[in-house]
Formats: C-alpha cells, structure tokens, sequence
C-alpha cells in the first residue's frame, strides 16, 4: 500500500514536469512567431532601435550628399603635409628676406645720408660744386656726338688697335707719370692724342688742386679706355648697362675712378683709403672737371653704377 503511494507521487512529479516544460516550449515558439503589441498594433523593435540610434547620431547637410568620402592614401597625406610644411617654410623665408631688405633698405638710406652730410660740407668750402649729378650732368647722346666727331672710326680687334697705334692716330697710355693706368679687362690703354692731353692735362690740374689745398699729392686712376667692337660685343653680355655704341670704341672717352687714388709712392696705405679721404678727393677732382668742362674741353658723366667720371674730350 505504501508502494503504490509513492509510485503515484513519483507518476504527479513526472506529468508535472512534463507539463511545465511543454508550457515552456510553447511559450518560446509564441515569442518567435507572434510580434509583440503595443496600443493594439504590432510592435516593431527595429524600427524602434533605428529611431534610437537616429537621436543619438548628429546628422548633417554632409551625410546628405551624394558624393562619395575621399579617403586619402598613406602617401597623399605625406605629401600634402609635405607641402604644408613647404608652404609654411616658404612664407617664413619671404617674411625673413623681406625683413632683410627692409634692413639693407635703411642701412642704405643712413649710409646715403652719411655720404649727403658729408658732401654738403664740403660743398661748401669748394665753391663750385653744389652736387655731382647737376655739375657733371652730360648725356650719353653728348658724349657719342663728340666721339664721332674727334675720335677715330671703331675698330674690331685689338691687333687692328695696334695698326693704328703704329700710324699714331692712336697713341698709348700707359707708363705716364701724371697718372695710374690700372689693368683693363675690356679695353686698351690707348686714346686719340687729343684725349691723351686732356687726360694729362685733369692730372696736373687736379695734382695743382692738391698742393693748393696743402693736400698730399695723389694721382688719378684711369680704368677704361680705348675698346674695340669684340670688347664692347663682351662687355655688353656681362654687363646689361653697356651699350653695344659705346663712346669708348673712338678713342675719346676714359673712365676715372673717384673711389681710389694712389699716393706718390705708388703703395696704398689704410690712411689713404679712408672714406673721408676719398670724399675730399672726390671733390677735388670734380672741381677740376668742372672747369674743364665749362671752358669746353670736354663732356662729364658723374657715373654712379660704376664709381667714376666718364669723359670724353671735345
């Protein structure tokens, strides 16, 4: 009797289980099939989930458009770091070169004012010359006319110079006492004999001028003379101020340099090269130009590319 009990409480356990698990089953299969209702209607959980994630995300006007993203390469963006960077350089180096400019700009202006200082003060113990550029103004067109007129006709090498040296329409330059011939590059020691007097002539004028003064002697310094057309056709490729109708190419027109002199003893010294010694000199020599020229013996260019007097006899 006590056995049919137990097996009968052991058979209720068994259909009990059975029958939650199969209410558990049923359950799942109801869940998968059956979407869930809310208000009434079915409830769609991805539509849910996409609203959600809409509010999360900012949306703008660039996920819009239809245009693909461009991704760029590993190596495109070295590049255009690379000229980032070039770009950057580039605008410091403009605003340093700029700033350079600026410095050399007013490093000019006060070496000019300087210079302009000094020459008022000697402009007024000479007495004659006022300013360089209006004393010693005369053009290139002045200085071509007389060239043709005195000198002789151009000659295209310098063997053809030397012809002329030996039926004296030419005559050397060089090893004069009265002055220093420094070493040409693009010209010839060699003149017509009337500007060879005139030469002679502004070096002991300006040597008189000197003494005058109770200044040491010192002698001018010619640095450009005579030019045949091969000399003028190289100087005019290195030089873009030359002129291919050079007044130099008749054998009237010299250049000499207001920048150096050489004392008697033929040795530059420190003392003789100083600025303030060539100014006074400077302005010796263009005093003695000066009346040269209004007595009309010849036509004057104070030269400022080149620091010289460029001369031509008339």
């Amino acid at each position: 009797m006590a056995r049919s009990k137990k097996q009968e409480a052991l058979r209720f356990l068994m259909v009990f289980l059975i029958t939650i698990g199969v209410l558990a089953s049923l359950r799942h299969l109801f869940n998968l099939f059956v979407p869930p209702y809310e208000n009434g209607k079915p409830k769609d959980e991805k539509a849910d989930s996409l609203k959600i994630l809409m509010a999360e995300t900012p949306v703008s006007e660039a996920d819009f458009s239809c245009e693909e993203p461009q991704v760029l390469a590993p190596n495109a963006v070295k590049q255009k770091e690379s000229k980032m960077q070039i770009v950057e350089k580039d605008t410091t180096e403009s605003a340093d070169e700029e700033n350079d400019s600026l410095i050399l700009a007013l490093e000019d202006s006060l070496r000019q004012d300087s210079i302009n200082r000094r020459n008022t003060a000697l402009f007024r113990q000479s007495g004659k010359i006022w300013d360089y550029d209006e004393c010693l103004p005369d053009t290139q067109d002045q200085h071509i006319i007389s060239a043709m007129e005195h000198g002789i006709q151009p000659v295209a090498t310098h063997r053809a110079v030397l012809w002329k040296a030996r039926r004296h329409q030419l005559v050397s330059i060089s090893g004069s006492p009265f002055f220093v011939v420094e070493k040409m590059n693009y010209s010839m020691p060699y003149l017509v004999p009337k500007a060879k007097d005139l030469l002679t002539t502004i070096s002991l004028n300006f040597l008189d001028s000197l003494r005058s003064k109770g200044q040491k002697p010192y002698l001018p310094i010619v640095t450009s003379a005579l030019r045949s057309t091969l000399d003028v056709k190289k100087l005019t490729r290195n030089n873009r101020n030359a002129t291919e109708n050079s007044c130099h190419s008749y054998g009237t027109t010299f250049d000499i340099t207001y920048s150096r002199y050489m004392p008697l003893t033929g040795i530059p010294t420190p003392v003789d090269s100083a600025e303030w010694k060539r100014s006074e000199l400077k302005l010796t020599l263009a005093e003695v130009l000066f009346d040269l020229r209004n007595e009309g013996k010849c036509y004057v260019k104070h030269e400022h590319r080149q620091p010289c007097f460029h001369i031509t006899v008339r």
